[in-house]
């Protein structure tokens, strides 16, 4: 089975779209699947929008918003909860800025052996739509410091949150770090879960990403001043 851990806060406008797009791709696929949504509190109309799916889909709801390194945390602890040891683990924005389709790909490269698959941009055929120049240079400078320092076969792109996990390397993860597997209080979060994740002697891989951030609607939830500062923080954290 295959599992989508989607955290979310106030997406009433992307959720929508993104949830029946994931139903039309494993559907296509042929695939088994569940989608999780850990609603962060949302104080839009995100819970009435995901009430409308009746595709096989579980809400996770936070009373209040405790932002995404808990919602990321909890999404994937819920979906590994759930799943088999031959099961996978698929996380993405719910803002709809990642397509679905990829995640086929992603899905057959982890039954080959992979332990984590990453949608990158940087990858031979990837590419970034609609994200400003700003965040644009700040992503490569963050990934280009990652990979020197945490150096992990096959991967390259540290930071997006689309990924595929082998269920049984989660589940690691969980037994060795319990509630310390997400540390930090930003969207550096992301990082930091491949960054611990290293401790597995993982085998990495990517497959190419056409990152569509024109197709998101509503404005970014990133401070990128405080993220700065969070993945400086984390960086001599774990060295």
């Amino acid at each position: 089975m295959i599992i989508f851990a989607l955290p979310a806060y106030n997406e009433e406008k992307n959720i929508g779209q993104l949830i029946e797009s994931i139903d039309r791709t494993m559907q296509g696929a042929k695939e088994d699947y569940q989608i999780v949504v850990v609603n962060d509190g949302s104080t839009d109309n995100s819970l009435d929008v995901l009430s409308q799916f009746k595709g096989p889909l579980k809400i996770v709801d936070h009373e209040s918003n405790k932002g995404l390194p808990k919602t990321i945390f909890d999404a994937l602890r819920e979906a590994s909860m759930m799943c088999g040891k031959e099961d996978i683990i698929i996380t993405m924005d719910a803002d709809n800025t990642h397509a679905p389709s990829h995640s086929v790909q992603m899905i057959k490269k982890i039954r080959q052996g992979y332990d984590i698959v990453i949608a990158s941009r940087y990858a031979t055929g990837g590419e970034e739509v609609g994200l400003s120049f700003k965040r644009s240079f700040l992503s490569k400078g963050i990934n280009t410091v990652l990979k020197v320092i945490f150096p992990i076969n096959g991967i390259y792109d540290y930071t997006c949150g689309y990924r595929a996990y082998n269920c049984k390397l989660l589940k690691k993860a969980f037994e060795h770090y319990g509630d310390q597997l997400v540390e930090s209080k930003s969207f550096v979060c992301m990082s930091e879960i491949l960054i611990k994740l290293r401790k597995f002697d993982l085998k990495g891989s990517e497959v190419p990403l056409i990152l569509r951030y024109d197709r998101k609607i509503g404005s970014s939830k990133m401070d990128l001043k405080k993220t700065v500062i969070e993945y400086f923080s984390m960086i001599f954290k774990n060295m």
